[in-house]
């Protein structure tokens, strides 16, 4: 089976450059067994579909790995993990759902309402059900996943929520886009309706803290983003952000 990097979506990562608990590869060309930013293809399940993995039997390398564990143990002590300044992710930089390659007309585009792009879409839109999402403003819409057959495989909203922050929801369906989706095993540290994910918060010497929630099921993978106006309140921004998640309406 052959597969290709289409692109290593941050969807539960916090930091920058640093580790990406879920990657998303997509079939085509063929896996180098190269070693990509603490990545080793090779070892990556090229399958489509949700693989639960253990670190140590990943896609890291031994050194990425050494990174993934302070991270965890970090998050599990103390809930959040440390990062260097300058590497957190700041809100404007997390809008762009894409890591696509080369120019496809529109990608790059903000929009204002889903009705705008929902002809340009594979996926189909979570509902916001109750959640903040519904009463709160959308800031933006834009393009994300992967590009299939002339539409995309994923959406980014973003929010102004009150009293919380700007919060950016990412989905995408990587059945659709006969993705390979990993979750590593001792990330997973939440559930959302059943569904296995990730809570986690980093931040800085300087303060800037970004927190993530992450999940994924047999057909779908989804993030909200929260850089929270209150960084100090960890526990009520991780718990405000997972009651959103839980009342999210899947179509």
């Amino acid at each position: 089976m052959n597969t290709r990097i289409l692109a290593v979506i941050v969807v539960v990562a916090a930091v920058a450059g640093a580790s990406a608990t879920i990657k998303v590869l997509s079939r085509a060309n063929g896996i180098p067994g190269t070693i990509d930013e603490g990545v080793y293809l090779g070892k990556i399940n090229p399958a489509p579909g949700l693989h639960i993995v253990p670190l140590s039997q990943s896609w890291s390398t031994a050194g990425h790995a050494d990174i993934e564990r302070k991270q965890i143990e970090q998050q599990r002590s103390q809930g959040f993990y440390s990062a260097e300044v300058g590497e957190v992710a700041n809100t404007s930089a997390a809008k762009r759902a894409t890591t696509m390659q080369g120019h496809v007309p529109g990608h790059d585009r903000a929009f204002f309402s889903v009705a705008e792009v929902r002809h340009d879409l594979l996926v189909e839109p979570v509902d916001l059900g109750s959640s903040e999402l519904s009463a709160a403003n959308l800031l933006e819409v834009r393009f994300g996943g992967s590009h299939v057959r002339g539409k995309w495989t994923g959406l980014g909203r973003s929010f102004d929520v009150p009293e919380l922050g700007v919060v950016i929801l990412n989905e995408t369906d990587h059945a659709a886009g006969k993705e390979s989706v990993t979750m590593i095993k001792e990330w997973v540290n939440i559930e959302v309706n059943g569904q296995p994910g990730t809570a986690r918060t980093a931040r800085d010497a300087s303060g800037r803290t970004l927190v993530t929630i992450g999940w994924a099921n047999e057909r779908k993978l989804y993030s909200l983003q929260l850089q929270p106006l209150h960084p100090e309140a960890r526990a009520e921004n991780q718990a405000r952000l997972l009651d959103i998640a839980r009342k999210l309406v899947e179509s």
